[in-house]
């Protein structure tokens, strides 16, 4: 069996040092980094709708034909996936 030290088993009264303000504040995102995040939330919302659509036009059940039919949609670019 292992053990791993700890450092209060080797200085008992010594503790971690505070983080800085700066550690703890969230950092920035750049202004491409905003943009990216912005066209991939989009193309995800336009991907979910397109789902929804073609469940609903199915009667609302989905099944095994139904899920391979979004995958081969999906991987063939056949929904706005890859535009």
């Amino acid at each position: 069996m292992s053990y791993v030290a700890r450092t209060a088993d080797f200085h008992p009264h010594s503790t971690a040092p505070a983080p800085s303000a700066r550690a703890i504040a969230a950092p920035r995102r750049s202004a491409l980094r905003w943009l990216y995040d912005a066209v991939m939330l989009s193309r995800e919302r336009q991907t979910q709708r397109d789902i929804d659509r073609l469940v609903s036009s199915r009667d609302g059940n989905f099944n095994d034909s139904l899920e391979r039919e979004i995958a081969e949609r999906s991987y063939s670019g056949g929904w706005g996936f890859h535009r």
